[in-house]
């Protein structure tokens, strides 16, 4: 089958799963992973698919549309990895904690053992699963509406909840940061859980990798300030670094 062919009928097939399998396509064609890598390669240079580890993604364009969770899950892996071991080293034994959704923080929720015991409130199912797993750890999830593209829960519900609660740390993500520490979602659904946990929690550990900071996006959710810590990336530029320090703000660089 000619390249041109195979190419065609791997976006059609990325237009039905989302996601697809170098493993899967060589069954599929009876070619190489080489030869399926370089088709891979092409399309994602024509701006038409996303690589991972191992396959490839649909590649969304659509700003009004959030990239479905486990797309999400497979983009960026061991940075997410990375940021996610440095964040659950910070974790403190008999601590009181929220858990964000979101594919980061799922990543971090991984690396978290079984040796401390916490407290764990998250609007996060995959999360919740993902922790279930420790017997030391009591988990409680906020209820509400379930958005399928992120698998966390929101509304009215999840706001009402969520103000039953003092924490000692929040770790979140976000969509990006702004130069200022602001903390920006791309949706006005968080709005109202995310300002809740900030006036409830002593401390707020956001997770971010580089292409995040120093953006503005839709709609603030809170902000980044003094005693605040950001972990990202250690190949984030130095002057970015500098200027949330000079917040405050203290930054975690994952290696």
């Amino acid at each position: 089958m000619a390249k041109e062919q195979r190419s065609k009928q791997i976006l059609q097939l990325l237009e039905q799963r989302g996601t697809i399998d170098v493993s899967q396509l060589c069954n599929l064609f009876g070619v190489t992973p080489m030869t399926i890598r370089r088709d891979l390669d092409s399309l994602e240079a024509q701006g038409k698919l996303l690589r991972t580890h191992g396959g490839a993604i649909l590649n969304n364009t659509d700003i009004l549309l959030e990239q479905p969770i486990h797309l999400r899950l497979n983009q960026d892996v061991q940075k997410k990895e990375m940021m996610g071991i440095l964040a659950s080293s910070q974790v403190i034994d008999g601590e009181k904690i929220f858990i964000s959704s979101g594919s980061t923080l799922f990543h971090f929720a991984k690396f978290i053992d079984n040796s401390k015991r916490l407290l764990v409130v998250t609007d996060g199912l995959n999360v919740a699963i993902e922790l279930n797993s420790r017997n030391r750890i009591s988990i409680f999830v906020i209820g509400g509406e379930l958005r399928s593209n992120t698998l966390s829960t929101t509304g009215s519900f999840a706001d009402e909840m969520i103000k039953q609660f003092n924490f000692d740390t929040a770790y979140l993500g976000v969509t990006s940061i702004g130069l200022d520490g602001s903390l920006y979602h791309g949706s006005m659904v968080e709005i109202g859980l995310y300002k809740k946990i900030r006036k409830n929690s002593k401390k707020i550990v956001v997770l971010a990798d580089g292409k995040k900071l120093g953006k503005n996006d839709f709609v603030c959710v809170g902000k980044l300030g003094p005693g605040d810590t950001l972990i990202t990336e250690d190949s984030v530029e130095p002057w970015l670094v500098k200027n949330y320090e000079e917040l405050g703000i203290q930054v975690k660089l994952a290696r």
